[in-house]
C-alpha cells in the first residue's frame, strides 16, 4: 500500500508551534527557521502534508487543550509548500475542535471533531464536508487509517475503549476495551498492528488489525509517566514513543521485542522521520526546541532552539 500520512523527503521542514500560535517552515538540513507566519485564530495544532507534498493541512483547534477548551476552533488552515504562504482556511462548523488529520486516500482528507465526536471528511480542494461520521465519544483525540483506508481507528482519552469504524459503510465497528483510556495511537505501515499509549500507566497496549484484539501488552522501561506520541518510521524499523511527563522516549525496532530509552528536552511530543531512515526530529513543547535522534545508536545528538512550543512537525 502507498503510504499517505507520516511520509518524508528532502524539499523541506514544516512545524506547527502551538503555545506561539505560529506555523514554522526550517531549512531540513541546517534546522535553521526560514520563515515564520502568524495571525492565526487560536491555535494551530495538528498537521498533514498532502499525498503530492504540495500542501499542508493545520487544524485550527482552540485556545485550550484536551479537556480543557473553552473555546473551541471551527477551522482548518491550509498552507502552500511550495511557496510557504497560508492560502486560507476551511470551515468545519459545526462541528468543533478539529484535531488530528489524515488521509484516508490521496484526495480524501479527514480530522477529529473532538468537541462533536465526529470523524469528518473534506474535499482539500474546496473544503467542503464530504461525510460526518460519529465515533462514539467526544473524547476522540486523535486516530490513524489502515493503509487500504477500510478503517479507522481513534484513541479515547477519557473514554476505556478504542473505537473502529468501517470506512466503507460508516458504521462502529466493536469497541477495542482500554480500561485506563489511551493518548496516543499509531498504525504500522504495513497496517497490521496498531499500537496505543495506556492514559494512566507507562504502557504500549499492541492491537492485532486483522482481529481488532489486543495481542500484548508492553511496560515501557524506564518510564514512571504515561507515554503520548507513538509514531512508525516510514519504513517499518522503529516506533517512536514520548512521554510529554517527563523528557524521556522509548525506541523499538520492527518487532517491538526490543527497546531502548533515550532523553529528550522537556514536553516531548510529535515527532517526524527524516529522510535518511535512521534519524527523527522530537518536538520538546514545554521548551522550543527539537531533538535529532540517532535511532540506531538510540541516542539524541543534538538539540535546536525552535519556536515557543512546537507540537507537530514534518519533513517533506
Amino acid at each position: 500500500m502507498t503510504q499517505l500520512n507520516f511520509t518524508t523527503g528532502h524539499d523541506g521542514l514544516i512545524a506547527v508551534d502551538k503555545l506561539g500560535n505560529r506555523v514554522l517552515f526550517l531549512d531540513p538540513e541546517s534546522l535553521d527557521v526560514i520563515l515564520t507566519l502568524e495571525g492565526f485564530a487560536p491555535r494551530v495544532h495538528e498537521l498533514s502534508i498532502s499525498p503530492d507534498r504540495r500542501f499542508a493541512f493545520v487544524p485550527i483547534y482552540g485556545d485550550g487543550r484536551h479537556g480543557d477548551n473553552p473555546h473551541p476552533g471551527h477551522l482548518v488552515a491550509k498552507f502552500d509548500l511550495v511557496s510557504r504562504r497560508h492560502m486560507g482556511d476551511f470551515s468545519t462548523a459545526p462541528y468543533l475542535a478539529p484535531h488530528s488529520i489524515r488521509w484516508r486516500t490521496a484526495t480524501e482528507l479527514y480530522c477529529i471533531g473532538e468537541n462533536s465526536g465526529i470523524l469528518l471528511g473534506l474535499d482539500p480542494l474546496s473544503g467542503e464536508t464530504t461525510r460526518a461520521i460519529p465515533v462514539g465519544s467526544n473524547k476522540a483525540h486523535r486516530f490513524e487509517f489502515t493503509p487500504d483506508g477500510a478503517k479507522a481507528y481513534t484513541e479515547n482519552e477519557e473514554d476505556p475503549f478504542c473505537s473502529v469504524i468501517d470506512m466503507r459503510s460508516g458504521e462502529r465497528l466493536p469497541n477495542i476495551e482500554t480500561p485506563n483510556g489511551t493518548a496516543g495511537i499509531a498504525i504500522s505501515p504495513d497496517g497490521s498492528t496498531v499500537v496505543l499509549t495506556d492514559a494512566r500507566e507507562p504502557n504500549l497496549i499492541v492491537i492485532d488489525a486483522a482481529t481488532d484484539s489486543v495481542r500484548q501488552t508492553i511496560p515501557l522501561e524506564g518510564l514512571t509517566q504515561p507515554a503520548q506520541i507513538a509514531r512508525f518510521s516510514p519504513d517499518g524499523r522503529y516506533l517512536v514513543v514520548t512521554s510529554h511527563e517527563e523528557p524521556l522516549g522509548v525506541i523499538f525496532d520492527a518487532s517491538l521485542a526490543r527497546q531502548r530509552r533515550v532523553h529528550l528536552g522537556r514536553g516531548p511530543m510529535d515527532l517526524c522521520y527524516a529522510p535518511d531512515g535512521r534519524t527523527a526530529l522530537i518536538a520538546n513543547h514545554d521548551e522550543g526546541s527539537l531533538c535529532v535522534v540517532d535511532l540506531e545508536r538510540g541516542e539524541t545528538v543534538r538539540t535546536v532552539q525552535a519556536g515557543v512550543g512546537v507540537e507537530v512537525l514534518s519533513f517533506y
